[in-house]
């Protein structure tokens, strides 16, 4: 989806990111995605858990303009 579909309302608060992310970290553990030495959210590193939140921000963005009818191969 192109930024400019975006519109502020889309954007996730803080705390929401932050429950998202730790969702899909904790799902990503139960099956396996992550490499052994990544076992906690909270133990990425700064660039890594601020990247992981980046893209759990951009996918909660997507969702909320999806509620909004915003078709994600709309440019």
């Amino acid at each position: 989806m192109h930024p400019s579909n975006f519109i502020d309302a889309d954007r996730p608060s803080d705390e929401e990111v932050e429950a998202a992310a730790r969702e899909l970290h904790a799902w990503g553990e139960i099956h396996s995605w992550w490499p052994l030495g990544v076992t906690d959210y909270d133990a990425l590193d700064p660039i890594g858990k601020e990247e992981f939140d980046a893209i759990v921000e951009r996918v909660l963005m997507s969702a909320a303009a999806a509620r909004r009818g915003v078709s994600p191969s709309t440019t």
